[in-house]
């Protein structure tokens, strides 16, 4: 553990002079800004406001995951083709932890920051409200971070990226009726979907209960999803050697 959080202390001193930081801090605060004054100019106070700038933070996220597990991962290939990464047996998956650790508390600070901001400017449910939509983005995210870890390590920041633009698309795409049949079975459904029910809930009291039952499939397969997949990349990690060809 020890050492763990020591490898998350250098990699995140590793960003300081890089745009990362500021991308997870100006993009959030510069969502909720717009949308909030927004819906102030035009006298907005809707709880389908909410649901439409919920659902647009969720849209967003899967391009900006792509993008930024990419230029993390890349940072280690010109280092030294991820030679750090693979120094030792005993700590591969300790530097392997430390990269999706690091990636996850960036992605929570930044949902974090785009949520509470917002609910301080548009107040009209509960702060509890604001606090699960937040832990749906999180959670939700958190396959895709996995996910995109393992591509910028196989196959480059041009491939996380590419998957990253097509994620956004899938997750929009999902909002329409073709995702009311398969969102529970797609990974960039999953944030977006849930925030949305969440909204409908509220909107539509008389449906809470049958909205309820389609969130819980969904999270059951979601959670189960990103168990599966966690302890995969783990032993995925273990095997791997190093990207076989370098670009």
């Amino acid at each position: 553990m020890i050492s763990l959080i020591r490898c998350i202390k250098s990699d995140f001193y590793k960003l300081r002079h890089t745009s990362i930081l500021w991308i997870h801090l100006l993009i959030p605060l510069a969502a909720a800004f717009i949308f909030s004054l927004y819906y102030h100019i035009t006298s907005r106070n809707s709880v389908m406001d909410i649901k439409v700038y919920l659902e647009a933070l969720a849209i967003a996220f899967p391009l900006l995951i792509g993008l930024i597990s990419g230029i993390v991962i890349e940072q280690e290939e010109q280092a030294g083709n991820f030679q750090v990464m693979l120094a030792t047996s005993k700590s591969k998956c300790t530097m392997y932890l430390s990269k999706l650790i690091l990636l996850l508390l960036l992605g929570s600070f930044s949902i974090a920051l785009a949520v509470g901001v917002f609910a301080v400017g548009f107040q009209g449910v509960s702060h509890l409200f604001y606090l699960k939509a937040a832990a749906a983005l999180v959670i939700g995210n958190a396959f895709l971070y996995i996910l995109h870890v393992f591509i910028s390590l196989e196959f480059g920041k041009g491939a996380s990226t590419g998957l990253g633009v097509s994620g956004s698309l899938i997750s929009a795409l999902m909002l329409t009726g073709l995702g009311d049949y398969i969102w529970h079975f797609m990974p960039w459904a999953w944030s977006v979907r849930l925030c949305d029910s969440m909204v409908t809930k509220l909107d539509y009291p008389a449906f809470s209960a049958q909205i309820a039952l389609d969130m819980q499939k969904g999270s059951v397969v979601m959670l189960f999803a990103i168990g599966i997949a966690f302890f995969a990349s783990l032993f995925w990690f273990k095997k791997w050697e190093g990207r076989k060809s370098y670009n």
